[in-house]
């Protein structure tokens, strides 16, 4: 059932409240310290930082064109860029090379959610339909949404059949299809984990929506600034962008042409580098964008413990038969592949970046993890 006119107007009110309360919240200026290195000269971090650059894919495997950062709380142990950013002019690589996280972006806009919610502006129960009137799934909520539970079809798989033109197809065009076509729910909203890029292309639209401001805006504004994230920013594939970032390559270094999907984001759309992406880490650690109970919501599976590969709220987790977990998310989208790793009870972190397609990027991730646990005694997983 769709929203009453009563109802819209209800919520049409809400809108012009929270838009005054909105302006009254500062921008908070989070602690901005450069990134330091452990002593990898002695010890047992120049023994794990000497083993890392022999075993991480950029030393493994020629093919790959990216970055890889390590680090053990807070500090790094090892970072390295691989290959090149740009063929066509010979530009590599760099620890500060914008390149498109994909998927990883989910992290973003699901963390900006809670942020939302913490403040009251929302709670993740609520119908999505409370905020995106057009939405015409009235049992679907923002929760559903988070922990990819809603039963919406994914985009990806069908807008090429709906959508005849060159241009870019941003979220509120996604929007519109939706609420014309009413496609059909795979499954009641709730039952089970069905990973699907429509349901955070909506909670962009939901962050804008309750925000008045783009989703591009509220990214910069509240988080890549106050961070320091200097070299992050959302892509517009209509903009003109002149900047320096990580062209899109198939393995056998073809480019990867952008589709209308290049358009949508808050699902993908990121561009940012390792050193960028750490200082992430850094904020989520130190719970400085969100408070400790929201990141605990949002690293808590939604499915049993004995599905290994489960879901929180905008993270990938694994679960152990022994309880351990870590959260993690994956991206690929062209030839972007990425893997942002973050075993938060040992407070280590690994963070690869691949602008050329290649395979292994995550089973490297978990060797150096292996890896570091003989060394530093971290806690075994499996």
């Amino acid at each position: 059932m769709m929203l009453s006119s009563f109802s819209l107007k209800i919520t049409f009110i809400y809108f012009i409240f929270s838009s005054i309360v909105w302006a009254e919240i500062p921008v908070k200026n989070y602690s901005k310290k450069a990134l330091a290195y452990h002593d990898t000269v002695q010890g047992v971090y120049a023994k794990l930082r000497q083993e890392l650059s022999e075993i991480n894919i950029g030393a493994q495997k020629p093919s790959f064109n990216g970055s890889v950062l390590v680090a053990h709380k807070g500090k790094l142990i090892f970072a390295d860029s691989y290959g090149v950013s740009n063929r066509s002019i010979g530009l590599k690589n760099t620890l500060d090379t914008p390149t498109q996280i994909a998927s990883i972006t989910k992290t973003f806009t699901g963390t900006s959610i809670l942020w939302l919610a913490e403040r009251g502006f929302l709670d993740i129960q609520d119908p999505v339909q409370k905020y995106l009137w057009e939405f015409p799934y009235a049992n679907i909520t923002i929760e559903n949404l988070l922990s990819h539970r809603s039963g919406l079809q994914d985009y990806i798989k069908y807008s090429f059949s709906y959508w005849n033109s060159n241009d870019p197809m941003y979220n509120s065009e996604l929007l519109s299809l939706l609420s014309k076509k009413k496609f059909r729910l795979l499954f009641t909203p709730g039952a089970k984990f069905d990973y699907c890029n429509t349901n955070y292309a909506v909670l962009g639209l939901l962050i804008e929506r309750i925000s008045g401001t783009s989703y591009k805006n509220f990214l910069t504004r509240y988080i890549f600034n106050p961070i320091g994230m200097e070299n992050s920013f959302v892509y517009d594939p209509a903009e003109e962008f002149q900047g320096l970032y990580a062209r899109s390559y198939k393995s056998n270094f073809s480019d990867f042409p952008n589709t209308h999907q290049d358009g949508v984001y808050a699902d993908k759309g990121i561009f940012t580098t390792v050193n960028d992406l750490f200082k992430w880490d850094r904020a989520l650690h130190n719970h400085e964008f969100l408070k400790e109970e929201s990141l605990e919501e949002a690293f808590t599976p939604r499915s049993s413990w004995s599905v290994k590969k489960n879901y929180g709220l905008g993270w990938r987790i694994k679960c152990y038969p022994n309880g351990e977990k870590y959260v993690y998310h994956t991206g690929w989208w062209h030839g972007y592949q990425g893997i942002f790793s973050r075993y938060i009870k040992d407070d280590f972190t690994i963070i690869i970046l691949s602008n050329r397609y290649i395979s292994g990027i995550s089973d490297n991730a978990e060797e150096m993890y292996n890896l570091a646990q003989k060394h530093l005694n971290l806690t075994p997983m499996g």
